[in-house]
């Protein structure tokens, strides 16, 4: 199973990298969509939080509501930066799509994500709901806290979040039912939010609303966490999981051809055995 899920890895690296240079316009809809899918849900997870705040269960539930976004991403073949960190990983270390085309996708897929951010804060501010919330609310302490913390606690939190969000899609891999993806997905991805982990595209979307909002969050605050956010969920997603999981997966290649080796040899002793 965990061939399988390697090989389905290395296919979706294929793909995707095909659509990006084949129907580049399609690609960036799809990273677009993305930052739109998880947008909702992450404003979703503010209002949860807030709302939920003086209940002990409340950071629990509002933790689950999060897997969401990624099941729709899945499910809707959309693009997001964070696991196509995974993807194309495992992909170019199978010599499969090159080292460049990867940073490209990386780039453009990130460029996507942050339009579909922007643009499902914009909706919105239209809506008024950004208008709506008060002064206190839970996104606007959330965004403050993410700005003030310390580069290398920033970074290490991202690799924590895109570690446990790739883990969730490379668990998903290896369970067929649909229902079991959806719980397999909302349980492992929990995990981050509950403690406390830095999603770069999540934080694009939080920033967005919270600069169309009443924050006094700042850009060099913003930029200050999407940089080491950005940079552990690399490390996270492509090192931790993709790069751990092709190793893993060639030594049981190793492994398999040794004991077919060894059943090779056997059955030829059997049959000189038998000839004699």
């Amino acid at each position: 199973m965990e061939q399988n899920a390697l090989q389905k890895a290395i296919d979706s690296g294929i793909k995707k990298t095909k659509m990006m240079e084949g129907e580049l316009g399609q690609y960036m809809l799809r990273s677009v969509m993305a930052g739109l899918y998880l947008g909702l849900i992450v404003f979703l997870y503010w209002n949860l939080s807030n709302n939920l705040s003086s209940s002990p269960f409340g950071k629990v539930v509002s933790s689950l509501f999060f897997g969401v976004g990624l099941f729709v991403i899945v499910f809707t073949n959309s693009e997001l930066f964070t696991s196509n960190n995974m993807y194309l990983t495992v992909s170019s270390l199978a010599q499969k799509t090159s080292w460049k085309q990867t940073a490209r996708l990386w780039t453009l897929c990130y460029c996507g994500n942050v339009i579909g951010s922007i643009l499902v804060a914009l909706l919105l501010a239209g809506m008024g709901s950004l208008a709506a919330l008060p002064i206190d609310h839970a996104l606007y302490a959330g965004v403050m806290h993410k700005v003030e913390m310390p580069a290398m606690e920033i970074f290490f939190r991202g690799i924590m979040a895109n570690w446990v969000v790739c883990l969730a899609v490379w668990v998903s891999f290896q369970v067929k039912e649909d229902i079991a993806k959806l719980a397999v997905i909302i349980l492992i991805v929990s995990v981050f939010l509950y403690l406390g982990g830095e999603h770069s595209i999540a934080n694009l979307a939080s920033f967005s609303f919270a600069v169309l909002g009443r924050s006094e969050v700042t850009f060099a605050g913003i930029g200050h966490n999407l940089l080491w956010s950005t940079l552990g969920n690399i490390v996270g997603g492509g090192a931790i999981v993709g790069l751990n999981c092709w190793q893993l997966n060639q030594k049981i290649q190793v492994a398999t051809a040794v004991v077919k080796e060894e059943a090779a040899k056997d059955s030829d002793q059997v049959v000189s055995g038998e000839a004699v």
